[in-house]
């Protein structure tokens, strides 16, 4: 298992331990409401959230050790932003093949600019929607920059 995990692309990889990370981190604070509070209602909560999360990671786990995904690799041509807080809200880069490809944000992405390489891991039955001559993607398992960006 350990030996399938290591053959796993490190952007997955980081995503399967997030995912563990906070199912461990809801564990610890299960753990605490049991003991101060002894609230049968906040315990099963705690528990059905661990559960969703060790589904989480397992399924993706399973994805990527099957390789049932697509890594689209390209540049990146652009970046919008939230109104107030200025956070990444979609990037807009064009693959290797000359794609352009549009992809809503669901994690904090620090300055990330045009030109930097992104490596994005989708999987193989993700819907692609196109809204003149631009591909729109959602979703996403994974996402890697290399020069000018970095995932938190």
């Amino acid at each position: 298992m350990f030996k399938a995990f290591k053959q796993i692309p490190a952007p997955l990889q980081r995503q399967i331990l997030n995912r563990l990370g906070y199912g461990a981190v809801i564990l610890f604070v299960a753990i605490i409401l049991f003991l101060y509070t002894m609230d049968l209602i906040s315990i099963l909560a705690c528990v059905f959230i661990i559960i969703f999360f060790a589904a989480s990671s397992f399924s993706l786990f399973r994805r990527a050790v099957i390789v049932d995904y697509v890594v689209i690799s390209g540049e990146c041509l652009g970046v919008t932003l939230t109104a107030i807080k200025k956070q990444t809200k979609a990037i807009i880069f064009r693959t290797d093949d000359n794609r352009i490809i549009k992809v809503m944000i669901k994690q904090r992405l620090k300055k990330i600019t045009v030109g930097t390489k992104i490596m994005l891991y989708v999987a193989k039955n993700m819907p692609v929607y196109e809204n003149g001559g631009v591909h729109l993607l959602n979703s996403y398992l994974a996402l890697d920059t290399k020069g000018g960006g970095k995932v938190e």
